[in-house]
């Protein structure tokens, strides 16, 4: 079986222990079947799914060549993909960011040079906090409280997933950003 990887940027250790602490003020841990782990939290920027860590690597050295600059991302609170009742992915939201954008195109540009990318979906940034509705109860987030907070991006990373490990996202590499 060939191992699954992911491309995303870390979210700071001091930022995603204030995700927790918010998310565990909540009933998601009753209301969903997956809670990711402080040190899994991330935004995706592109998952690639099943490869070779042949081709991981090739898709690592192409990584290295996106010219970019570090910007900053804030968090805008608490937002859901499917119903209002029965949500299947909350997540922290964040403001819109053109250059968050542009990386995330320049990424998958990269990789339709490595590799099939069937990317239809828009990119909608976000850290996902719960996801899998698992419940027959109600969800309340009423007292999740998250001020906004800004933090820097100056790297993204390739991600290994280890579904049977915790935390389950294993970083092989970290790609830096060139400009200031």
């Amino acid at each position: 079986m060939n191992t699954h990887y992911f491309i995303g940027i870390k979210i700071p250790p001091t930022l995603a222990t204030d995700i927790i602490e918010a998310r565990d003020k909540t009933n998601l841990h009753e209301t969903h079947k997956t809670l990711p782990f402080k040190e899994d939290l991330h935004i995706t920027l592109f998952y690639i799914g099943a490869m070779a860590s042949e081709q991981i690597e090739h898709i690592i050295q192409s990584l290295q060549n996106i010219d970019w600059s570090s910007f900053n991302l804030t968090t805008n609170g608490l937002a859901h993909f499917g119903s209002n009742r029965t949500p299947r992915v909350v997540y922290t939201d964040l403001e819109e960011s053109d250059s968050l954008k542009r990386l995330q195109k320049e990424v998958v540009k990269t990789l339709s040079d490595c590799i099939k990318t069937e990317h239809t979906k828009d990119f909608n940034a976000h850290i996902t906090i719960a996801k899998k509705w698992a419940s027959k109860g109600l969800l309340s987030i009423k007292d999740f409280h998250l001020p906004k907070s800004t933090f820097e991006v100056s790297c993204y990373s390739v991600f290994k997933i280890n579904p049977n490990s915790k935390p389950r996202y294993e970083e092989i590499a970290s790609i830096r950003c060139k400009g200031g």
